[in-house]
């Protein structure tokens, strides 16, 4: 039986360009940045010789942890948005235009553009993908006025 949702996690290259831009730039909380090495490491991760460092943020209501393998890990490029696999995380913003040329300012990078959704439920709201430094992509939502 599922107890509640615990957290949604990412793995990152430089988890402290992560945690510097999620802190910093979108309002998230840093609890802990810290070493996770040993055999349970590998064990639950499934990656032989698997040795990381976890930081965990908080903020509008959501934990947020980011990985970064120190051994073990696989250099790769970020993911399409549109490869199998690939996840990103939704932000609900007031002003799409603001938060956007800000978080472009502080490092992050365009995927798309700015769009006005004209179909479905959410139909007349605004909707844009960015990455962040390390490549999560992000959405940003601006609901349609009420």
């Amino acid at each position: 039986m599922i107890l509640g949702f615990n957290h949604t996690s990412f793995t990152v290259k430089d988890i402290y360009r992560s945690v510097h831009f999620w802190t910093e730039h979108l309002g998230f909380t840093a609890a802990s940045v810290s070493a996770r090495e040993g055999e349970w490491q590998e064990q639950v991760t499934g990656v032989p010789n698997a040795a990381l460092l976890v930081a965990h943020l908080f903020g509008h209501g959501h934990h947020m942890e980011f990985i970064q393998y120190l051994a073990g890990g696989v250099a790769t490029d970020a993911l399409s948005p549109a490869a199998a696999g690939a996840a990103h995380v939704c932000l609900e913003v007031d002003d799409i235009n603001h938060t956007w040329d800000e978080l472009l300012a502080a490092g992050a990078s365009a995927q798309g553009e700015i769009a006005e959704i004209d179909t479905g439920p959410a139909k007349g709201c605004k909707a844009a993908y960015l990455r962040e430094p390390n490549g999560i992509s992000i959405e940003l939502l601006q609901q349609e006025a009420r």
